[in-house]
């Protein structure tokens, strides 16, 4: 067994250099199945952490994320981490009050959206939210001129060099907390869990062990 602690950036490498035309991940849209291999899933993920990085974003901010299981949910997630940034998901039946605590708990200047819906409870708490910066629409148009389309997230990705967001998966250590899992709150404020490279990667090799 391999004691080795690896980071998210690498294993995500190192499965599309192995896999890299095998689906990574399908969605049924418009009647049709559409299917994302573990190459553009790398690639995509990469765009959007370029994406997040023309933004503003610095290591160790967080992006909240609310939205229902979706191609964009787990880019933006992959993404996130890529940039150094610190993922945090949310509930999506969470009020405006609830959103606005986790977002400004792991102080994230961005917050990426599913619709307009999701949207509304943000710009509902947008003033309680001093750090916050920008709002990214994973599905439709962008009704505020805080927020931008998920079309041009990738597009100011694209304007990002390569070797910028290289430079920023490089200065990351496997011991660095990658991600935030918030708890339901149910008896008070939710609490964080903090979430390492190393706590991902080595159960993600655990489970492969014992179902292979």
């Amino acid at each position: 067994m391999s004691n080795d602690k690896r980071k998210v950036s690498e294993i995500l490498d190192q499965t599309a250099r192995a896999y890299g035309d095998l689906p990574a991940l399908k969605v049924k849209r418009d009647g049709l199945w559409q299917t994302t291999t573990w190459r553009e899933y790398r690639e995509r993920a990469r765009l959007v952490a370029r994406g997040f990085l023309a933004l503003g974003l610095q290591p160790k901010q967080g992006v909240a994320i609310i939205g229902y299981n979706c191609p964009e949910w787990f880019l933006s997630d992959v993404g996130a981490i890529l940039a150094g940034g610190v993922p945090a998901g949310i509930y999506t039946t969470n009020s405006p009050d609830q959103c606005a605590y986790i977002a400004g708990h792991c102080e994230a200047p961005i917050v990426v959206v599913e619709n307009q819906q999701q949207l509304d409870k943000f710009l509902a708490v947008w003033d309680q939210l001093p750090q916050l910066r920008h709002a990214v629409v994973m599905h439709g148009t962008a009704s505020d001129p805080r927020a931008l389309t998920w079309e041009t997230l990738l597009q100011k990705g694209r304007e990002v060099p390569e070797a910028e967001l290289d430079a920023r998966i490089a200065a990351q250590d496997p011991d660095e907390m990658c991600t935030l899992i918030y708890t339901s709150g149910t008896t008070g404020n939710p609490k964080a869990v903090m979430i390492s490279h190393d706590n991902i990667t080595w159960t993600a090799r655990r489970s492969e062990e014992h179902t292979s």
